[in-house]
């Protein structure tokens, strides 16, 4: 069974806080990140009224500010268009996406494409540490939840000596109903979908395969997930016809 948790977005008042705690518990919100649903949750939590701090409503802040001595912090975030919506991405595998994204996250899109038209897309976002660290609970456009850190490694995947924190064994989606950004592990989305290599074979008596149609066949069985036995016996299947 694969689990999707629904990403929130803070500008459509969706969020909840059983969807953050799903989230931290997925390590998809970095537990450095402390994150709020509302100014109730923060009454809630902390007991104060709520800070107003910046120009922009922002319900959450980098607890790493108070021991990094770092100037700026950088993130991942969902992309989004000039007029706020969440960016429909058609997957490039030349994109810096692919950067954030482990392999494993990389060799399932190539896999399963045909099922993912479009997906969220994850940009780098820099922010000051002040800005980083504030929170401001008022009415307006908000600051979108990160979604991973983005740290520095001389042995990262990301040019300048950085890498994300995004879980590696994640991918993302839209709902093919709703339009909810979601992530998922692909290892339970590949055993609940796997995909049939098995070639099709037209009946006996139908016309015969051409030279490349058998040649297409042929390689898509060695290339499949089949025994040694089974891929032979569905050669010499498509052998005879």
């Amino acid at each position: 069974m694969v689990k999707f948790f629904p990403l929130p977005d803070p500008r459509k008042g969706t969020v909840t806080k059983a969807m953050l705690a799903d989230l931290k518990r997925a390590n998809l919100i970095p537990p450095n990140i402390g994150v709020f649903a509302s100014a109730d949750h923060w009454i809630e939590s902390v007991g104060v009224a709520p800070p107003l701090e910046g120009a922009a409503p922002k319900m959450w802040r980098d607890n790493a500010t108070l021991w990094s001595a770092r100037d700026t912090f950088q993130y991942l975030t969902l992309e989004r268009g000039a007029k706020g919506e969440l960016v429909r991405w058609p997957i490039n595998f030349s994109d810096p996406m692919f950067q954030y994204l482990s392999p494993g996250a990389a060799a399932f899109y190539h896999e399963y494409a045909k099922h993912f038209p479009t997906i969220p897309r994850l940009v780098l976002r820099t922010l000051t540490r002040d800005e980083a660290a504030r929170l401001h609970f008022g009415a307006g456009v908000a600051e979108d939840y990160p979604l991973a850190n983005v740290l520095p490694d001389e042995t990262g995947p990301i040019p300048g000596g950085l890498r994300a924190t995004f879980p590696s064994d994640m991918a993302l989606r839209f709902h093919p109903q709703t339009g909810q950004p979601e992530a998922f592990r692909y290892h339970d989305y590949v055993r609940a979908y796997p995909v049939d290599y098995t070639p099709y074979l037209p009946p006996l008596g139908a016309q015969r395969l051409s030279d490349e149609e058998l040649v297409q066949a042929v390689e898509s069985v060695l290339q499949a997930q089949l025994s040694l036995k089974e891929k032979a016996s569905v050669i010499r299947q498509i052998a005879s016809r």
